[in-house]
């Protein structure tokens, strides 16, 4: 069990690194396009925050066992299409990694501090959740920036394709075969499939595709992506009954 933990906070522990180097562009280029200074002074302390994170995680591997490797992270660019102009791959960037990534990151944080069973992991996962909430408010300040500028939609049409990246391939992938350590691993930080599913759609629904459509983003074309991964995940079951 503690091996399986490990695992999880290994892989968080990469996560944060990738995300502090995300949000270290996105300070330099929100400085370099000329943005408020509160909204830059949000992206380089998310940028801090991150790389805190990443030593709170690194700790929980240790605690649970296990060690952390040499590996480094490798992308520090955007995700937005190279050919965009400037201030769209931007938009993009921070709709990514803020509206979307930040926000589910901070749902999903919350209802695994409920479920924690450990307290250093409890603590960790507590310190993390508070910095989450405010990474995610980067992103809506932004966008509410932009729409003050009347700056055009760019990013509904690639809804799909950012929340395909943003929540993996599994997310749809029906749990065919109950894990009977699912509940003892949510304890340690690791939910279950099934129901980082119902927080994850919870999420887009409650609170993503609204805040994006008050700010002027076409959220079909992500709506779609949403009851197509859920029809399949009913499809597979039902074939596998």
């Amino acid at each position: 069990m503690n091996a399986r933990a490990a695992r999880v906070w290994q892989h968080r522990y990469r996560s944060e690194l990738e995300a502090a180097q995300r949000f270290q562009w996105l300070s330099a280029e929100l400085a370099l396009r000329g943005c408020s200074e509160p909204i830059v002074a949000l992206a380089s302390r998310a940028a801090r925050d991150e790389l805190t994170h990443a030593k709170l995680c690194r700790e929980l591997v240790e605690h649970f066992g296990g060690t952390i490797g040499g590996h480094a992270p490798s992308t520090t660019s955007p995700v937005a299409p190279e050919h965009w102009p400037r201030d769209e791959r931007l938009l993009y960037e921070l709709v990514a990694m803020s509206c979307v990534t930040e926000t589910l990151s901070t749902a999903l944080l919350g209802a695994l501090v409920e479920r924690a069973s450990d307290e250093l992991t409890r603590r960790t996962m507590h310190a993390i959740l508070r910095d989450e909430v405010g990474h995610s408010q980067l992103g809506w300040a932004y966008l509410a920036e932009q729409r003050r500028k009347g700056v055009r939609d760019c990013i509904g049409q690639h809804l799909p394709a950012m929340l395909a990246a943003t929540v993996g391939p599994d997310l749809f992938r029906p749990t065919l075969l109950a894990d009977p350590l699912a509940e003892e691993l949510s304890g340690l930080g690791s939910m279950d499939r099934e129901s980082s599913r119902r927080v994850v759609c919870e999420t887009l629904e409650s609170v993503i595709f609204p805040g994006l459509e008050r700010f002027g983003i076409d959220v079909a074309p992500g709506r779609r992506w949403l009851a197509g991964g859920l029809t399949r995940v009913v499809t597979e079951v039902a074939s596998s009954a």
